[in-house]
């Protein structure tokens, strides 16, 4: 097949980040929709939740918000994010996200093996 399509509405949320939050995982990384992508998610980070601090080895990420706001930490820097805003982290990066807004955080991540 040469290309893959997908429904948000179809896909069930999972866990993610040991509870902290949830996940859409918009295509199977086992399938090999792709070679290169490690993983593509629409994350969800409630109120008052961390993704606690993790590193994606050998993966670049981007983080896409597309709605709320908070704090997003990378190694000894810090930026506030809000909707609109891309958010570029390099491969063996450590790195967290704080929703100390006011609405659940949405955003999209999408990791790719480098």
């Amino acid at each position: 097949m040469k290309y893959f399509k997908h429904n948000l509405a179809e896909i069930p949320p999972e866990e993610a980040h040991a509870g902290s939050g949830s996940r859409q995982m918009l295509f199977n990384p086992d399938a090999a929709e792709s070679a290169k992508w490690e993983a593509v998610t629409k994350g969800f980070i409630p109120v008052g939740s961390v993704f606690d601090w993790h590193k994606h080895e050998d993966s670049d990420e981007m983080f896409v918000v597309t709605r709320g706001e908070g704090k997003f930490y990378c190694e000894d820097e810090e930026t506030t994010y809000k909707a609109g805003d891309i958010i570029l982290v390099r491969a063996n990066t450590m790195h967290k996200i704080v929703n100390n807004g006011k609405e659940t955080t949405e955003g999209f991540f999408i990791r790719v093996r480098i």
